[in-house]
């Protein structure tokens, strides 16, 4: 069962609770407003839930302070508190004229003054008390293995105090997605700074990989707007975008500011968002740092996905930097035991080499721990060779549809399209879908949540990259009528929004998916409000699709043009013509293919060499041309995944086979990633009569989406020089 949080209210409320609920998202708890079904007893059922709930939150306004209804909640609340001690009581005050005096005496020590005035403040407040009763459920209330971590943070903090006078306010959580970055960031902000418990319930932004500074506007004026306008946003986007760099870090750190003023810290979780192609920081991002020194009350946490280079965080007293680093197989150990009773099962743990080779991310194995209670050990201890990949395993296994039900299913498919869905937008497709209960609906998401299937981000639900990848491999785009009934919905949705004038964002960026997925052309109703980074995923994703639909790439090149001309990063601006430059040329649209060329050759990015051998390449061209532009991109390190497997493959065609063992020895850090280095790495080990680790890395191969039988055709090697089964690789062949 999921927690209950009830929500007290007048009846003249109504409109403003129903906004705190719009951002309440389902799976986390049961959200019940004190409004009942027709024929149920109003005082028993208002007794019922006020009894079973975890956290009793009154909205005090005039209205409510003077409504027999409300008191009567209110005194329930006190018995209920009396028989359970762990009660959260949380009092918001909604109008500006109402004081803490005004309430019951005992009630209020729980008054909150200075969580915000609108909506989404509150909503944002309750979420975050929530997060510690899920923690409960989880029962992972303490962090494991980060003992020593949070330490030498506390160490860094004050010796920085002794040597600038004043603390680091800005603070930088570095490390791979999924090792509990952010649970590191919000233990040392409550150890750190006791005084002011509440800066753990600021906002968090999750931003996309190309995100810029338009990203993080759109994003806090969202979260501190009461009512966020299409018109007025798109006016002062286009202002803002007009602003000088320094103009915009100020407006930034202003809106940062606010909410340090409410006692909040400001979290942004953008992989390597702040950073340039190179590695250096973004130029507005030490702008950034310097902006924050000016207010010791504002916090901010960035979460990345690597480290500041040393030298660049020198000239910033104000910053603090920590490295997150994997979990030790103990504490992997203790995190299993702990949280199977999560799952309903008794504690059980697979053997050892299982447990190294989840690689110290707490989320896999949380996912391991739900597998192994609905399976048993036995499913992962049994064949060893499957252990190269075992969070490719774990995923792939918690995505088998066969142990989803059909609401969690609709749920993940949904998900899979979008890069983050508001949580009663989801809620209501699948409610009318299936036709399900909130209740029904709430805890299939709480389960996929505590599987780690799904992330809650504020209001929104997102799955992770790793997931939607694997989740595409296995079934593609799902169901047609599912997506169809989904985009139906979204475009209603957007329609009454936009009646409203009310911007909502991560519905917006849905819409914006769903008509590349569709097939659809952008509007121009929607070029005002879309961003870069925005644009660029979903190129990216419509050019993925290219490999199975033509059409997707002429939608590649259709959305991915106007980017020359509009204002961006520079590094973005790249990524997206790569894309438009790759799908002209699968398209053999030789015209536009040079134009976009000379275009990035007269801006001098490091991809040209990668994009013209591509070209040359796939449009017939001589290899060895090709080969020599990519051994200068090579040395530009851009792409260098591709480039190596393109080179792979040119020396491949071209029966360069010194000079391809040669690169697979200089590059074997890319050999596991890549279809040719690794189908040459398995012929190697085939050769050296290493059977058990070509296996192995056959196994890794199979889960690449576009291997084209490399895999069966190395097994079936195996078949025919170690087990003399010829009629076994015919077969297979």
């Amino acid at each position: 069962m999921l927690p209950t949080v009830f929500l007290s209210l007048s009846g003249k409320d109504e409109a403003f609770v129903k906004r705190v609920q719009e951002h309440l998202p389902d799976g986390l708890a049961y959200f019940y407003p004190r409004s009942f079904a027709n024929g149920e007893n109003l005082i028993s059922a208002m007794e019922e839930r006020t009894e079973q709930a975890s956290i009793f939150v009154l909205f005090v306004s005039r209205a409510s302070i003077e409504s027999c209804w409300v008191n009567f909640e209110v005194d329930r609340a006190k018995l209920a508190r009396i028989k359970r001690p762990d009660l959260r009581l949380l009092a918001f005050p909604i109008e500006a004229d109402v004081t803490h005096e005004e309430l019951p005496a005992w009630m209020r020590e729980y008054w909150i003054p200075k969580a915000g005035q609108t909506p989404r403040d509150i909503a944002r407040y309750i979420r975050n008390v929530l997060a510690g009763v899920f923690m409960v459920k989880l029962h992972t209330t303490k962090p494991y293995g980060r003992g020593a971590i949070l330490d030498q943070l506390a160490r860094d903090y004050q010796n920085a105090i002794l040597a600038n006078r004043e603390g680091p306010n800005v603070f930088v959580f570095a490390g791979n997605e999924g090792i509990g970055r952010r649970t590191v960031e919000r233990e040392f902000l409550a150890q750190t700074f006791p005084g002011t418990p509440e800066l753990n319930f600021g906002p968090e932004f999750q931003l996309p990989q190309f995100a810029d500074l338009a990203d993080l506007y759109r994003a806090m004026r969202q979260e501190i707007e009461a009512d966020f306008s299409i018109a007025k946003f798109q006016r002062d986007l286009e202002a803002f975008n007009n602003l000088s760099i320094d103009e915009r870090v100020l407006e930034i750190a202003r809106n940062i500011i606010h909410f340090g003023e409410l006692g909040q810290s400001v979290t942004i979780v953008t992989g390597n968002g702040i950073f340039e192609d190179k590695g250096l920081l973004k130029p507005w991002v030490p702008l950034l740092f310097r902006a924050m020194e000016s207010s010791q009350r504002a916090k901010l946490c960035i979460v990345s996905n690597r480290q500041i280079h040393e030298y660049e965080t020198i000239p910033h007293k104000n910053l603090l930097q920590i490295h997150i680093p994997h979990l030790q197989d103990s504490d992997i150990r203790a995190l299993m035991i702990a949280t199977a009773p999560a799952f309903g099962a008794e504690p059980q743990l697979p053997n050892a080499d299982v447990i190294s080779a989840i690689g110290g991310h707490p989320g896999i194995a949380k996912a391991t721990t739900r597998l192994i209670a609905q399976k048993g050990a036995f499913v992962l201890n049994n064949d060893m060779r499957e252990l190269y990949s075992i969070q490719d395993e774990v995923l792939s296994e918690s995505l088998d549809f066969a142990n989803l039900s059909p609401i969690e299913k609709d749920a993940l498919s949904i998900l899979s399209w979008v890069p983050r869905l508001d949580g009663q937008m989801l809620k209501d497709v699948i409610v009318q879908r299936h036709a399900i209960s909130v209740e029904e609906f709430a805890e299939s998401l709480g389960n996929l949540i505590l599987s780690c299937l799904v992330q809650v981000s504020g209001s929104s639900y997102l799955i992770s990259a790793p997931i939607r990848g694997l989740f595409r491999r296995k079934f593609g785009y799902g169901s047609v009528e599912l997506r169809t009934a989904f985009s139906q919905a979204l475009k209603a949705a957007w329609a009454e929004s936009a009646k409203d004038d009310r911007l909502r964002i991560d519905l917006f960026d849905a819409v914006i998916y769903m008509i590349a997925l569709e097939g659809g052309t952008l509007t121009p109703e929607f070029k005002g409000l879309l961003l870069p980074s925005t644009l660029q995923e979903v190129v990216r994703e419509t050019y993925d699709r290219g490999h199975d639909d033509d059409a997707a790439l002429k939608r590649v090149v259709s959305w991915g043009l106007p980017a020359k001309i509009m204002k961006m990063d520079e590094t973005t601006r790249e990524e997206i013509l790569s894309y438009v430059v790759r799908a002209q040329t699968r398209l053999q649209d030789k015209n536009g293919v040079q134009e976009t060329l000379k275009f990035i050759d007269d801006r001098g990015y490091r991809s040209r060499f990668y994009l013209r051998s591509f070209f040359i390449r796939h449009s017939g061209g001589d290899l060895n041309e090709a080969a020599g532009l990519l051994l200068k991109a090579r040395t530009a390190k851009k792409y260098m995944r591709r480039v190596i497997g393109d080179l792979a493959l040119c020396y491949q065609k071209l029966g360069m086979w010194p000079e391809l063992q040669q690169l697979l020895k200089d590059e074997e850090r890319y050999a596991d990633s890549n279809d040719v280095l690794l189908d040459v790495k398995i012929g190697t080990l085939i050769a050296q009569g290493d059977y058990k680790n070509a296996e192995i890395a056959i196994r890794n191969l199979r889960t690449h989406p576009y291997e084209d039988g490399r895999a069966d055709s190395r097994a079936a090697m195996i078949l025919m020089q170690r087990d003399r089964d010829y009629a076994g690789a015919q077969t297979l062949l």
